[in-house]
């Protein structure tokens, strides 16, 4: 097993290591280290990227036997190594699973629903909850998890056994057996995690729920936190200025104004494809008197512009 200095650190971005196995990952360079500051794709989080002395660090991976593997650009030699993480992609997940944490404790907490999964994406994460939740309900937990988060408890990283762990009523029981690894939200979550959290709540921002639908018999929840939140909000700001330009309408009357538009072009459509149908049967009517008679059997040639299968 490789040591994980994020496990203590998870601010830590400049280390330096030890080079002890030079291998391959899927046709990739890749190596292994003494001690490493780099997160594993693992628990749903994403993997950190960065470099290691002159090479990039594409992806990393935990292998069966809990090695750590630095995929990289290019070949590294055994020996001394300086690595840098990316901070920005560190500190998003930080933001985003510590918020998941905060968010699940608080449906958990109020609602008493229960987090079965969860995953971290590109632009946004996703919670699957036990049971399918109201619009209401969501909004409850949003609040209480952004509460938490204003104000500005500490994240406490801590080290049990399972015994020591059974005696702090975790959120969720871990499967995992031996030393357990715990964030400790001060007066709020304790939870068995390996991944990477901010200090203090507030460094997460804010929490956003952005959609939620109904899925294998409970409910999948979207969210996003601190700078996705923020981009985010600078999407649909952006969007909804554009809508309104183009709908004449307030922010608040955009569906109504976008649902008008619809029931207008559906009468529109009927309108035209009526009057198609009409035209359709003076051209016919037309062909037909221009036709010539073989044989008993009357024959229009022409070639017809303008006009669609179904037209025709």
């Amino acid at each position: 097993m490789t040591p994980r200095l994020y496990y203590t650190d998870p601010y830590l971005t400049a280390f330096d290591a030890t080079v002890t196995e030079v291998t391959e990952h899927e046709g990739s360079p890749a190596v292994v280290l003494d001690r490493t500051a780099f997160y594993p794709t693992s628990g749903g989080q994403p993997f950190d990227t960065g470099r290691l002395g002159e090479a990039n660090v594409l992806s990393v991976v935990e292998r069966d036997d809990r090695a750590v593997l630095h995929v990289l650009d290019r070949p590294l030699p055994s020996g001394p190594v300086h690595g840098t993480v990316d901070w920005v992609r560190r500190f998003d997940h930080m933001q985003q699973h510590t918020g998941q944490h905060l968010l699940s404790a608080a449906f958990d907490r109020l609602l008493h629903i229960r987090t079965e999964s969860v995953h971290f994406g590109a632009s946004t994460a996703t919670l699957d909850l036990a049971r399918v939740v109201s619009a209401r309900e969501i909004d409850l937990a949003e609040d209480e998890a952004n509460r938490i988060i204003w104000d500005n408890r500490p994240v406490a990283i801590r080290f049990a056994d399972a015994a020591e762990a059974a005696a702090l009523s975790l959120r969720k029981e871990s499967s995992r057996e031996g030393e357990l690894r715990l964030i400790d939200i001060e007066g709020f979550d304790v939870s068995a995690c390996g991944g990477t959290h901010v200090a203090r709540t507030g460094a997460v921002g804010v929490v956003a729920v952005t959609a939620s639908e109904k899925f294998r018999g409970g409910s999948r929840i979207e969210f996003v936190c601190g700078g996705r939140a923020l981009r985010t909000f600078r999407v649909q700001r952006d969007a909804i200025a554009a809508s309104v330009r183009l709908v004449s309408a307030l922010p608040g009357e955009l569906p109504a104004g976008i649902e008008r538009l619809q029931t207008e072009t559906k009468d529109v459509r009927r309108q035209l494809k009526e009057a198609r149908s009409r035209l359709a049967g003076f051209e016919a009517d037309a062909l037909a008197a221009q036709a010539t008679r073989r044989d008993g059997v009357a024959l229009v040639v022409a070639c017809l512009d303008g006009w669609d299968p179904a037209g025709l």
